[in-house]
């Protein structure tokens, strides 16, 4: 960049570059700083060559009703609305858990997903409950890893048995299946930590309108400047020479009548 150069400030290049620090707040100072000259030679430049002087005027106009407007707001107050997201838990088993539950809905899709929506133990398709790899009554929990899909009747007779000597005693018991099952643990405990880190995991649960009360600094700032023949912060006294001189006369007459 040919910085010192007025010639790069007056191309379409150099002029959007002035217009953003000006739009960013920035002071001719700072501007001329950025643009490698003085001071003094960013002023002669506004006078000599109008396009910089226009350019300026349109960045920092930009700021300014944005500040105005901002300022006119938090004067008036405004109402806003706030979106809460949360992580919603899986409820079907919360009593089992001590309403300790940490499956969410989405990780249970994914789970039945995986086994196409079908008993990982016989096969079946329709209603799939929660079956657990690890019992609960030796420490299992609801989570992805340890939670399978499967039929009422394969759950039911399963019970709290160990699952896979469980299942090789059933007659649809299936190597394949089996080695599913033990991929798709594998599987879980790969994608766990990233579907906990997230965001598209959170769901709006409410959105709530809240009003921010009108800002008596911000009212106060505005009217001393807008209107200062009502809101100055000092009142000048005006005094009235003829009635101050009739008081110095009235109290001369009276000092005269006591003598």
């Amino acid at each position: 960049m040919a910085k010192g150069k007025y010639e790069y400030w007056l191309s379409e290049e150099g002029l959007i570059l002035i217009e953003g620090w000006a739009r960013d707040g920035l002071t001719d100072k700072q501007i001329a700083q950025n643009m490698g000259v003085s001071r003094s030679t960013l002023n002669e430049w506004k006078k000599k060559y109008p396009d910089i002087l226009d350019t300026l005027k349109r960045g920092k106009e930009v700021v300014d009703y944005e500040v105005e407007n901002a300022l006119l707001k938090r004067a008036l107050g405004f109402t806003y609305k706030e979106v809460v997201k949360e992580r919603i838990p899986d409820s079907g088993q919360k009593k089992r858990h001590s309403n300790g539950v940490e499956l969410t809905e989405t990780q249970w899709e994914i789970v039945k997903n995986y086994f196409n929506n079908e008993c990982c133990y016989c096969g079946k398709s329709g209603e799939l409950t929660k079956d657990h790899i690890k019992p609960l009554i030796e420490g299992g929990e609801l989570t992805m890893i340890n939670v399978l899909p499967c039929c009422k009747s394969c759950n039911s007779s399963k019970k709290d048995h160990e699952m896979l000597s469980w299942y090789q005693k059933q007659p649809f018991y299936s190597k394949e299946r089996a080695k599913r099952i033990y991929d798709y643990v594998s599987f879980a405990g790969s994608i766990m930590g990233v579907l906990e880190e997230r965001e598209n995991y959170l769901v709006v649960t409410k959105e709530i309108e809240r009003t921010a009360l009108p800002d008596t600094t911000a009212q106060i700032f505005w009217l001393k400047n807008r209107r200062p023949d009502k809101w100055r912060d000092k009142a000048e006294n005006v005094i009235d020479n003829k009635s101050d001189n009739e008081i110095k006369i009235n109290i001369a007459s009276t000092r005269d009548k006591n003598k």
